[in-house]
């Protein structure tokens, strides 16, 4: 089966499904965990992996508005040395690496990607005490990839009904997608964690002329210190070219 030809069929399932998907989803922005500032350390897989991991189990466990250093608040550095757990793609096989059973908190595995102002490379290092290190039992998790067109640098290779999948898989899972798109010429791996088609979000386009009177956004979860941001749905299909959901196991 071609790549179109099942994202097709993928999305007819989706759309087929019994129920009608609402204008907004936002159910998940309470149970979104702050990001730390990834700084200049390129741990963008490894930061959006962590989140969605701290999200899911914040929404299993009924914490909403997680503060730092909290039960599920999980070192970034843990999941950059975990070993694999099972191999599928490049953006999908790190948070899986999370079904190991544990994590370990931030508390007793600091990553600080900045040492003043010099980038704190420290952070993809093992730490010394590894294996002793308290653990954070996690619920198991699983990931269903959605697409992955061209390389991790793509853009322009999606469309609207990419768009409308992943808000579709928002409401169908209620769960986080993560996704990798290319932005000035790097490849970078955020979180989408909702949507909501009467807003507008941050205009991302080269000419901003290209937004006036663009509404429909998604709310973000990045890597640089800010929990939440609202993105327009142009910047994801533009720029995006790889999607996986990532849900708990039941």
């Amino acid at each position: 089966m071609s790549k179109i030809r099942f994202l097709s069929f993928l999305f007819c399932l989706i759309t087929s499904a019994a129920f009608a998907r609402p204008s907004s989803y936002t159910e998940l922005l309470d149970y979104v965990q702050e990001a730390p500032d990834q700084g200049d350390t390129n741990t963008c897989l490894f930061v959006a992996s962590t989140g969605a991991m701290e999200l899911i189990a914040n929404k299993e466990n009924g914490i909403k508005d997680p503060k730092p250093f909290g039960k599920y608040d999980l070192s970034e550095s843990f999941v950059i040395n975990a070993p694999n757990t099972v191999s599928k793609s490049f953006f999908e096989t790190p948070v899986l690496r999370f079904n190991g059973g544990y994590g370990i908190n931030i508390k007793d595995w600091p990553y600080e990607a900045w040492k003043g102002s010099v980038a704190n490379s420290t952070v993809w290092y093992r730490h010394p005490q590894y294996s002793s290190l308290p653990k954070v039992v996690l619920p198991e998790i699983e990931t269903i990839k959605l697409f992955q067109y061209g390389n991790k640098w793509s853009t322009y290779v999606l469309n609207d009904d990419h768009v409308e999948l992943i808000k579709e898989s928002l409401w169908k899972y209620k769960s986080p997608v993560i996704i990798n798109y290319n932005d000035e010429d790097y490849w970078h791996v955020i979180l989408i964690v909702g949507y909501d088609d009467n807003i507008p979000g941050e205009c991302y386009d080269t000419d901003p002329k290209e937004c006036e009177g663009d509404i429909g956004s998604f709310y973000v979860r990045d890597s640089f210190g800010v929990k939440l941001e609202v993105r327009d749905y142009d910047w994801f299909r533009v720029k995006a070219n790889a999607a996986a959901v990532v849900k708990a196991k039941k």
